[in-house]
């Protein structure tokens, strides 16, 4: 064994000894205090409790008449929209007027819109369509003026709604009270499935928009409520991570190192502050290759049948669950099935080995142990995940039915199979560009995030930007390729878990490859949790060979921490000065992060 110092001798002793696969109690410590550390974090700003809820909603030629008690100017009106396209006319007591047309981007945030005027009295006409709003406020130079409804035409009492949440109004519009990027999409989906309205995001299965739907039936229809589960998913993943590879490695120090990195990688901390529907796919996804790896690592012949079942089962729920919230599930899926059938080969080969007294009772047993697992896998892999996924359309059935009397069982199957070509065709035929468009081969290094979120304030801007933590995904992606290099030559022994982990990356990553419509960062989100962990059981092998390389595991985990908290401006909305921004875009070795488009 090589020399080590005492100080270096005491702290592998203190993470090796009892070494196990189960959580010991300075596992639950490090991670109770790890978990708690990230979750301090992603919640830090998460967005607004306050925020209008009531609405005001009013067809073409309905109108009313607001008061401000004196005659006033204001030069500035914030709208803060609902789920409708119309357009207002305001009408000063001059006749003077302005008008304002609702757009699908600016709901559910406040909308700044330049409109001088001076009036007691301003009568609003609905002037096209339908207008729906949560609230309006009016300023001149920064102060936001009081106003009251005077006047209800057409007895329209929502009316009242426009404007009696004004204490809600923010000192200014933010990624923290309002929507941003995709959240106009899916928690706006999510919204409509709540109330039974239409849903507009259709181009993804519904669970994902579901789960959010959950956080906004418990806080609102508010920013934190659109983002909680989000979050919380999130926040779920690092325990889950640091389970995982604790039954690896069955040493605390890896466990900790390998949940540690994958908390303060810079997209799994954004992917899941936002109210998209990624955190959901890759959670099942690194949920059901978990369950996978615990089925594997069990002897085939030797283990109690149904210790090796149920943890299958528990990945084809997740393996359901993933589909129902992305199609990407469907790809990990695939590679699920690989990993199966690979595990079935072995087993045979390993039946069909010597001519011994037990090599016919080792047969036998294989193919009534293989028979049993083919049909408890069509259950638990086809028709659970199936009726998951038929379930999941409940809103769109619950809509339907509302229009159409006798609506059944066969009318649901029809608008299944109806969404899932239009899916298809939308997928597989889009040909829009987008300027944070990039390529496969540019993810593994961060060549260029996704802009979620830029504002510009006075001495200070605020941005988020979806992007991976250069010390997490550049040490990762080379990590993974060596290991797989050594086990493709021989160089590692057979361990159950490199097919999780190689399969995992392949599964997750090559159908990429092939797809032809645009594409962004946030695609290889899914990829980053298997090549972390093959690069820590790179890391691993080589402590093993070489115990006075132990620090470098910490080294590396201390360079993530690091780059977080140097990029944390940029991904989190924190305002920073333009300064330390021109540092973060130009010097720092990172992603592009859009600072300069402001």
């Amino acid at each position: 064994m090589s020399k080590i110092n005492t100080s270096d001798r005491d702290m592998l002793t203190l993470f090796e000894k009892g070494q196990s696969e189960r959580m010991l109690k300075l596992d639950k410590l490090l991670l109770g205090a790890l978990t708690l550390v990230y979750t301090l974090i992603a919640l830090l700003n998460l967005g607004t409790l306050s925020f209008p809820t009531t609405v005001y909603r009013g067809e073409a030629g309905e109108g009313f008449t607001l008061d401000f008690g004196q005659e006033v100017t204001f030069d500035e009106v914030w709208f803060n929209g609902n789920i409708a396209q119309g357009t207002l006319r305001f009408t000063a007591d001059d006749g003077a007027e302005n008008a304002y047309t609702q757009d699908q981007g600016d709901m559910f945030k406040w909308h700044q819109v330049d409109m001088d005027m001076t009036t007691r009295y301003l009568r609003v006409a609905v002037e096209e369509r339908e207008a729906a709003f949560n609230e309006i406020a009016f300023f001149f130079e920064g102060e936001r003026l009081p106003v009251t409804v005077l006047e209800i035409f057409d007895n329209n009492q929502t009316v009242l709604n426009l404007v009696d949440e004004q204490d809600t109004v923010p000192e200014a519009p933010s990624y923290f009270n309002g929507m941003i990027f995709d959240e106009i999409y899916h928690a706006r989906t999510a919204y409509e499935n709540i109330h039974n309205l239409p849903v507009y995001e259709w181009t993804h299965p519904p669970l994902g928009k579901l789960i959010i739907a959950l956080g906004i039936l418990l806080f609102g229809m508010k920013p934190f409520g659109w983002r909680i589960m989000g979050a919380l998913f999130g926040v779920a993943m690092v325990p889950l991570m640091y389970v995982f590879s604790k039954r690896i490695f069955k040493r605390t120090d890896f466990a900790f190192v390998t949940a540690g990195l994958w908390a303060f990688d810079c997209m799994h901390f954004t992917q899941t502050r936002i109210a998209t529907i990624d955190v959901y796919g890759v959670f099942f996804i690194l949920l059901m290759f978990f369950f996978m790896y615990e089925y594997v690592r069990q002897d085939y012949f030797t283990a109690p049948l149904m210790d090796k079942l149920w943890p299958l089962a528990l990945s084809g729920v997740a393996f359901g669950l993933g589909c129902a919230s992305k199609w990407i599930g469907c790809y990990a899926g695939a590679g699920l099935a690989v990993v199966l059938f690979y595990h079935l080969l072995c087993a045979l080969f390993e039946a069909y080995k010597g001519h011994d007294a037990g090599a016919a009772a080792r047969r036998r047993a294989y193919w009534q142990t293989f028979l049993k697992t083919v049909l408890w896998c069509c259950v638990w892999f086809l028709l659970v995940p199936g009726l998951i996924y038929f379930l999941s359309y409940f809103p769109y059935y619950r809509y339907q039915a509302s229009l159409r009397p006798g609506y059944g069982l066969k009318d649901m199957w029809l608008t299944l199979l109806q969404n899932q070509r239009d899916m298809y065709n939308y997928h597989s035929k889009l040909t829009a560009t987008h300027m944070c468009q990039s390529t496969w081969y540019q993810w593994p290094f961060t060549f260029k995030s996704v802009w979620f979120y830029v504002s510009g304030n006075g001495d200070t801007i605020s941005n988020i930007a979806s992007t991976g933590n250069p010390a997490v995904w550049w040490v990762s992606a080379v990590g993974a390729v060596c290991l797989f290099l050594e086990w493709v030559l021989g160089k590692v022994k057979r361990n159950p878990v490199l097919p999780i982990l190689f399969v995992g990356v392949a599964a997750n990553y090559l159908p990429w490859v092939l797809v032809t419509r645009c594409v962004f960062l946030y695609h290889f989100f899914a990829t980053v949790p298997f090549i972390l962990l093959s690069t820590v059981y790179l890391f691993f092998l080589l402590e093993q060979e070489n115990r006075r390389i132990h620090w470098v595991k910490w080294a590396w985990l201390a360079l993530a921490v690091v780059y977080f908290i140097l990029l944390y401006p940029a991904i989190s909305g924190l305002p920073t000065g333009y300064g330390y921004a021109g540092f973060l875009e130009n010097i720092l070795p990172a992603s592009i992060l859009y600072y300069g488009w402001v």
